[in-house]
């Protein structure tokens, strides 16, 4: 029987491309400012990029077509990182959410900086709806998922072994691979507009179930619930 749900943050909660969106707008009025555009054309030119070229190195290569000083980029960063995000739940989540949250205690694990997390998760004002939260960047990068150390804290949290427990995310290689590591079930929701959207899970490291939106979940809880509720089950 199913008594947790523990869920990824990014790309599971909320589309992770409006995150970077509000920052690249944050970044683009600072380097107005500073006289190099305008800041919606910045803004433009930076999403374009990260969307369209890579998300590595936005910084710099935008630097190189403005241009301005790559001594600039670490304040550009830290502008970035300290942002108030302009976010929020995908349209399929805050309603699934108040209704998981009358059977099942629920929990969320989350990488990234601990305090850009933390500013996501009070922007999308999900506390109300957690029993447990973990950041693992508290315990250091190292134990970013998918060490499984973050999910088991969680469970512990939640007083749910665990057995009883089953995670949501998006990654394959952090989410689902971190959920075996951990020896959870695991759910992959695959959103069309999300960074992994057409990344496959490599065996062993196989979510048990995957989805395409939150509408989805309650049926595959049904499922399982169904499963061990059968003799033998």
């Amino acid at each position: 029987m199913i008594k947790a749900i523990l869920f990824d943050l990014d790309d599971t909660l909320y589309v992770e491309g409006d995150f970077f969106r509000s920052g690249f707008s944050v970044v683009a009025s600072e380097l107005e400012a500073r006289g190099t555009g305008r800041g919606d054309e910045i803004a433009a030119m930076l999403t374009a990029i990260h969307f369209g070229e890579s998300r590595e190195k936005v910084f710099q290569k935008a630097a190189a077509r403005i241009p301005f000083p790559e001594d600039w980029i670490p304040e550009l960063v830290t502008d970035f990182r300290s942002h108030q995000p302009r976010i929020s739940l995908a349209p399929d989540v805050s309603a699934i959410l108040r209704s998981l949250r009358a059977k099942y205690c629920l929990g969320c694990v989350t990488d990234g900086w601990a305090e850009v997390q933390r500013r996501k998760i009070m922007a999308l004002g999900i506390i109300e709806f957690l029993d447990a939260l973990v950041v693992a960047d508290d315990m250091g990068r190292a134990f970013w998922k998918p060490n499984p150390l973050p999910i088991h804290r969680c469970c512990e949290l939640l007083g749910v072994p665990l057995l009883e427990a089953i995670f949501v995310g998006d990654n394959p290689e952090r989410d689902i691979k971190g959920a075996r590591n951990a020896g959870i079930r695991s759910i992959r929701i695959r959103r069309k507009d999300s960074y992994f959207y057409a990344v496959d899970c490599v065996p062993p490291d196989v979510a048990d179930y995957e989805i395409n939106d939150f509408t989805e979940l309650e049926n595959v809880l049904a499922q399982l619930d169904d499963q061990n509720s059968m003799p033998g089950g």
